[in-house]
């Protein structure tokens, strides 16, 4: 039995590694032109948040639970200018050293937060929402801003991601300059500790 879960936590944190994989090489690679206009910047965008329209809607480290929300951090990050005059290999080191954080809510409470690298993945521990603290948080994802297809400053982005009627819905929102209601999402899920990543 124990071998059998072993073999479950492989599996999930594989999956989570293969699709964050996925993110850091978006994120170094869609991110190639020095100066944008409205298009190539809506482009662009469209881009960056591919891998999070594409992620499945379960969640293998809460048992194949459907999701209803995920929140990650991507730190590391560097401008357009940066990326474009990096040689191979420093775009290499870059997405190496890329720090991704997120926490996954299920449609039946659960949540999770993890952290993946470039080679690993390493899930928390599985907690679970109050039906108050689960209310809030609906109240709270049905008045988020609107990101209007604009990518923040590169080096501390947070997306949110709300699964509803079979599609991902994707927001990216500045870490240094984020909306109140982000800021109660990320208290919310970050109780009882004072940090959520």
């Amino acid at each position: 039995m124990k071998s059998h879960g072993k073999s479950k936590f492989i599996s999930a944190s594989s999956s989570l590694a293969k699709f964050y994989r996925r993110i850091f090489v978006a994120v170094i690679f869609s991110i190639a032109a020095v100066s944008l206009s409205a298009a190539e910047a809506t482009n662009t965008y469209a881009k960056w948040i591919k891998p999070w329209m594409e992620q499945p809607a379960v969640s293998p480290t809460l048992n194949g639970a459907g999701l209803k929300l995920v929140v990650t951090s991507v730190r590391g990050e560097v401008d357009e200018a940066a990326v474009t005059a990096m040689t191979p290999v420093q775009r290499i080191y870059l997405s190496y050293h890329l720090k991704v954080a997120a926490t996954e809510v299920a449609t039946n409470g659960n949540f999770r937060s993890y952290v993946v690298s470039n080679t690993y993945a390493e899930p928390g521990e599985v907690r679970q929402l109050s039906p108050e603290d689960s209310l809030q948080l609906d109240q709270l994802l049905a008045k988020l801003p609107e990101d209007n297809s604009q990518l923040p400053p590169a080096g501390n982005r947070i997306v949110l991601q709300m699964f509803a009627d079979g599609q991902w819905r994707v927001r990216v929102y500045d870490g240094a300059n984020l909306p109140s209601e982000v800021k109660a999402v990320l208290s919310l899920l970050a109780k009882p500790a004072d940090k959520l990543f």
